[in-house]
């Protein structure tokens, strides 16, 4: 059955089910990389070995580049075809329009720029990965090669038996401290487990295609303002949003323009719903929102709550 004969029950496990699908695309991809690692800690680690190494790696992430890129051009339409799904329900709630179309060229053109966002991401993430590999291979090669020559310079008594690896084996002790809680992925200077990526990566960029499928539906039929939904189980920072409504394009007197849109944070339920004025007049709760709507609201800084989450996974 195609995805949009779905029911919205069915949709929902199926973008679940996809998200998992690229957690296990990562987990494999990181129990294959630590593999390699086994091969790295052995007392003939000689050059031809490094390269062989090397060239495994680069195999294991040109798989997993593939396998991200066709992972995105599969579920990011979907996620965001469920953007649509809600704006629709909402549009012809409020009698704005019987009909949404799924093939507007403005649904198109943001599906292919979406695409491209989240693969540029995951794969910049992954060659991050394929580089920090490389560099603990030749590192680990150029460290044993130190080691034999030390040795055979105090056998010969050149130098002293105190001599100890310097810089580089500092380093090679930090890499090796990383390799081996497999936190392989670099972001901003901070090492992280592939899978634990992989899962906020999926979560919050699926989510961020369903809010602009949402945004661009109610732009397609005129309807420049978005209410904040309440729902059960909402956190303490997103509460302060709930109920408020916001125009898309910043230019309604009344309510501020959209600048943050779901999520605000990983795991976040929060989703908008296209309004208009006349429906918050019809049910008597106009001055109410604005009144909401215009009140000071907490800001952060989006990037440092995901960093802070993901430290934490």
């Amino acid at each position: 059955m195609a995805f949009k004969e779905l029911s919205p029950i069915a949709k929902e496990m199926y973008l679940r089910q996809q998200i998992e699908s690229l957690i296990k695309l990562y987990r494999s991809a990181q129990f294959n990389l630590s593999k390699q690692l086994k091969k790295i800690d052995l007392t003939d680690f000689q050059r031809y070995r490094a390269q062989q190494l090397l060239k495994e790696v680069n195999g294991i992430v040109a798989g997993l580049n593939k396998g991200v890129y066709d992972w995105a051009k599969n579920s990011i339409p979907q996620s965001y075809e469920r953007g649509i799904d809600i704006a629709a329900e909402r549009l012809k709630a409020m009698g704005t329009t019987r009909f949404v179309s799924y093939d507007a060229k403005i649904h198109t053109s943001a599906i292919s720029a979406l695409v491209d966002d989240v693969t540029i991401e995951l794969i910049t993430a992954n060659n991050g990965m394929k580089k920090f590999f490389d560099r603990y291979i030749l590192q680990t090669q150029q460290t044993i090669l130190q080691d034999a020559e030390i040795s055979s310079m105090i056998a010969e008594g050149l130098i002293q038996g105190e001599a100890r690896r310097t810089v580089s084996d500092r380093i090679l002790k930090g890499l090796r401290e990383q390799m081996g809680n497999q936190q392989f992925i670099v972001i901003n200077g901070r090492n992280y487990r592939p899978d634990s990526y992989a899962s906020l990566i999926a979560r919050t960029r699926t989510r961020e295609a369903s809010s602009q499928g949402t945004i661009n539906t109610a732009l397609r039929y005129g309807v420049d303002l978005v209410q904040w939904d309440a729902h059960a189980e909402v956190c303490e920072y997103c509460a302060q949003f709930s109920g408020r409504v916001y125009s898309i394009s910043g230019m309604d007197k009344d309510f501020p323009a959209l600048t943050e849109k779901p999520p605000l944070h990983p795991n976040c339920k929060c989703v908008i719903l296209p309004v208009t004025r006349e429906r918050l007049e019809d049910r008597g709760y106009l001055n109410e929102v604005i009144k909401l709507s215009q009140a000071p609201s907490i800001k952060i800084d989006s990037f440092s709550r995901f960093e802070e989450v993901l430290s934490q996974i």
